[in-house]
C-alpha cells in the first residue's frame, strides 16, 4: 500500500504490461517466497518494500510491508500471478491488514514487472483507493528470490486466458485463421459514458459511439497479411480514463483485451490474418 501525503498530479496511464495472466504453478515444499526492493512513487518519496508469498493450491498469496521499520510502517495483504511467457509477475493488494500512519490517504498497489538476469524485477504500479480510483503510479524493483526464478523463466509455455493490455504506447499483436473476425467492445464497469471510434487498415468501421454494460460488435474483413485496427478515445467519460473491455472472435477462439485510453488517444490492435 502506497502512504501518501496528497493526492497525485499528472497520472499517466502507464497500465501497464497487465497482459500477465496466471498460469497453474507447482511449488517444491512450502517454501514461502520472499522479495525485497523499492517502490519510487511518483510525486513523492521512495519506500522500501517487501512481499511475502505462499502458494495454496494454483494460486499465491501473503503480504506486503511498505516502509519496514519506518514510521508508516504498513501491511496490505497480497497477491500474485507469475508469467513464463513474459517472464514477469503481477502483484495485487488487496485489504489493509495494520499500520503505523495516521495518514487516511492510502493506495493500493497494483503492478506489473518483468524479469532481468533472473535477479532482478523492474516494473510500474498504480495505485488505486478503496473506491477504485487511480490515486498514485510509480516504479517499482524488487530482488528475486533464488526459489522464485522457475516459476518466471521462459521456457516456451504460453499462458491462457491473458487478458492483453493496450494504450496509446502498447499495442498488441494477434495472429487470426478467418478472414472475417469479430470485434465486441463493452463497459466492464461502471457506465459512464465513455465514447469510441473503430477502424480497420484506415477505414471508418465504427463512428463514435458509447460503450455501454451491453456489448457491442462490429464484423471486421480483413485482408491478407497485417491488418491494423485502431481504437479511438472520443472523450474520457465522466470518470477518466477512456477505458473499454474488448473480445476479438476468431472462429473458435477468442482474445481479450482491454483498452486505457485519454481522450482523443488511439490504441493499435494488429491482426495478421494466416496465408
Amino acid at each position: 500500500m502506497v502512504y501518501l501525503k496528497g493526492t497525485y498530479a499528472g497520472i499517466l496511464l502507464l497500465l501497464l504490461l497487465l497482459s500477465i495472466s496466471p498460469v497453474p504453478l507447482q511449488a517444491a515444499g512450502n517454501d514461502s517466497l520472499r522479495f525485497s526492493g523499492v517502490l519510487n512513487v511518483t510525486g513523492s518519496e521512495r519506500y522500501n518494500y517487501k512481499v511475502v508469498v505462499g502458494q495454496e493450491g494454483t494460486k499465491w498469496l501473503g503480504y506486503s510491508v511498505l516502509d519496514e521499520s519506518g514510521p508508516n510502517e504498513t501491511k496490505s495483504s497480497v497477491t500474485v500471478q507469475f508469467s513464463k511467457e513474459k517472464g514477469g509477475m503481477m502483484l495485487t493488494e488487496k485489504t489493509l491488514l495494520s499500520t503505523k500512519s495516521s495518514e487516511q490517504n492510502f493506495c493500493f498497489v497494483n503492478a506489473a514487472m518483468k524479469m532481468h538476469d533472473l535477479k532482478v524485477l523492474k516494473g510500474y504500479f498504480v495505485g488505486r483507493d478503496k473506491q477504485n480510483k487511480i490515486c498514485g503510479n510509480g516504479s517499482i524493483r524488487l530482488n528475486i528470490p533464488a526459489n522464485a526464478v522457475v516459476f518466471m523463466k521462459p521456457d516456451g509455455s504460453k499462458d491462457t486466458n491473458a487478458t492483453k493490455v493496450v494504450t496509446s504506447f502498447i499495442s498488441q499483436d494477434f495472429t487470426v485463421g478467418s478472414a472475417q473476425v469479430a470485434i465486441e467492445l463493452w463497459d466492464g464497469g461502471e457506465n459512464d459514458h465513455d465514447s469510441l471510434s473503430v477502424s480497420l487498415n484506415g477505414e471508418t468501421v465504427a463512428a463514435p459511439f458509447e460503450i455501454t454494460s451491453e456489448k457491442h460488435r462490429i464484423l471486421l474483413n480483413l485482408k491478407k497479411g497485417q491488418n491494423v485496427v485502431r481504437i479511438k478515445a472520443i472523450n474520457e467519460g465522466t470518470k477518466p480514463p477512456n477505458s473499454a473491455r474488448i473480445s476479438i472472435i476468431d472462429g473458435g477462439a477468442h482474445y481479450a483485451v482491454v483498452s486505457y485510453l485519454k481522450s482523443g488517444q488511439e490504441a493499435k490492435v494488429k491482426l495478421k490474418l494466416k496465408e
